[in-house]
């Protein structure tokens, strides 16, 4: 992939420069271009999820030279925020990776997931392709295994709450996010002349009192500040309505004879979800209905939540001291075979199953919902945020039809969405998150979010505490200069 160049305005930086290269304006593939402090770094490196589009603009070539750049710092390991590092390695890449331990380990089984997907991928279309008799030559993956394994190989870990010098201007902060495992907000500290600049990059907000998880760490002082805005418009439901309409969705559905469907990403939703099963199988809630989590990445990933107890919230520490895991539970069946997945689609026993991936673009829940999207008894329980374009969108929205491998399918299981399982903070938990800064930064600028959604945030936070807060388009360029 060939470096192509785009005009940088002059004079270079002040003390900042910042282009927004993904997330702006829309959710997915997020990575913002720095230069402070005598370096080149990026914050985060995604790909971009849902449309027709996606392909293309993920091969497009980085608006900057990736053998130029000095570092890499990651917020957390969810693809939107890791999935092009491979591409980034393929252009010329070749220094450090620096993300929390829990999201290296996190890394390893992601992007290996994410290249076996694009090599997938491509094969389906080359064998369709040779099938209608057409000319495949052309179809390559976005990117292969070996790409990944290069990436991989120059991850570091840190850790939280520590400053890591970049060189003798910047250093860099992880501070817990609450998101998924591992997750962080990026602080940068610039020192220029004896003065200390602060950009902060929120990455994904967690929300506060999520099982498993520490609440998000507030940050006291930034000067820029780039925070998420994923639901910055909207509220999620309190976790007791939230597990009580959970329990009230699963008994229907069994109760009807049917399968509860819940498309869900590997890492933080699963294990939530399992969090949340524990009682009511404990409890015999269950009846015994058989849970199953069909995703050999959802299972890894597990492992890894196992490993790093040092992370947990007093609630789930308190409950692996007494003995008792939650995330293991009578009737959980950890699903890898894909001869043992094929079968849950034969079987007419009520259950529930857990697959990947949560926005239904790719993965296991595919097959099942091709299965059994047709049929009336079960449900399509969404979990997480659906971006446009993709299969899980267009469900959520009432479609009554999709075309799913290529075949239409009717809609007739019931469709149902719980955004309180969102491991996104939702309007009032960003502004909680905001309100921890002791005065006003310079510059607020709403990234990760739809663009309508971004724009009703910054006027929410520009009206309630006079900030000026802006939504960068993607390729937007800012030069920074403070008083």
């Amino acid at each position: 992939m060939g470096f192509s160049p785009t005009p940088i305005p002059f004079p270079r930086v002040a003390l900042m420069f910042i282009r927004f290269c993904g997330a702006a304006s829309e959710v997915t593939g997020s990575c913002y271009y720095i230069e402070a402090g005598g370096l080149k770094f990026i914050l985060d490196c995604g790909l971009f999820q849902g449309g027709d589009d996606q392909f293309e603009r993920n091969t497009a070539p980085f608006p900057f030279d990736p053998s130029s750049l000095d570092f890499v710092l990651l917020s957390h390991a969810h693809i939107d925020h890791i999935g092009r590092l491979p591409l980034l390695v393929r252009g010329g890449f070749a220094k450090r990776i620096l993300a929390t331990h829990p999201t290296v380990d996190l890394c390893h089984i992601l992007l290996r997931d994410s290249a076996h997907i694009q090599e997938e991928d491509a094969a389906w279309k080359i064998k369709r392709l040779r099938k209608q008799g057409e000319d495949a030559a052309w179809v390559k993956p976005l990117y292969t295994l070996a790409d990944a394994e290069r990436a991989l190989s120059l991850l570091e870990g840190v850790d939280y709450d520590v400053d890591v010098p970049l060189n003798d201007n910047v250093t860099a902060r992880w501070r817990d996010a609450g998101h998924i495992l591992g997750s962080a907000h990026l602080e940068v500290s610039i020192t220029e002349k004896h003065v200390v600049r602060r950009l902060v990059f929120s990455g994904d907000v967690g929300n506060r009192g999520t099982p498993i998880l520490r609440d998000p760490t507030p940050i006291a002082e930034a000067d820029v500040v780039l925070v998420e805005s994923t639901y910055g418009d909207r509220l999620h439901e309190h976790r007791q309505q939230r597990a009580a309409l959970f329990r009230q969705i699963v008994t229907q559905t069994l109760d009807r004879g049917g399968k509860v469907l819940i498309p869900s990403f590997a890492v933080g939703r699963t294990q939530e979800i399992l969090y949340e099963l524990n009682p009511l199988a404990e409890r015999g809630l269950l009846d015994g209905t058989p849970v199953y989590v069909d995703s050999p990445m959802a299972v890894s990933a597990t492992e890894i939540f196992k490993k790093h107890t040092a992370t947990y919230d007093t609630d789930a520490a308190a409950l692996m001291r007494s003995g008792d895991n939650p995330l293991e539970f009578p009737g959980l069946h950890l699903v890898r075979d894909v001869e043992e997945s094929k079968a849950l689609n034969e079987s007419r026993q009520p259950c529930i199953i857990i697959a990947a991936n949560g926005m239904c673009s790719a993965g296991r829940i595919k097959h099942h919902l091709k299965h059994h999207i047709g049929d009336p008894r079960n449900t399509i329980l969404f979990v997480g945020f659906q971006a446009q374009g993709t299969l899980g969108r267009l469900i959520k929205d009432g479609a009554k039809q999709v075309r799913i491998f290529g075949e239409m399918h009717p809609v007739r299981a019931q469709v149902a969405a719980l955004d309180g399982f969102s491991a996104h903070a939702d309007r009032d938990g960003l502004l909680w998150w905001l309100a921890g800064f002791r005065r006003p930064p310079q510059r607020v600028f709403m990234v990760h979010g739809e663009e309508d959604v971004a724009h009703a945030f910054a006027q929410l936070v520009a009206e309630q505490k006079g900030w000026l807060t802006s939504v960068p388009k993607l390729g937007e360029e800012v030069n920074l200069h403070f008083s």
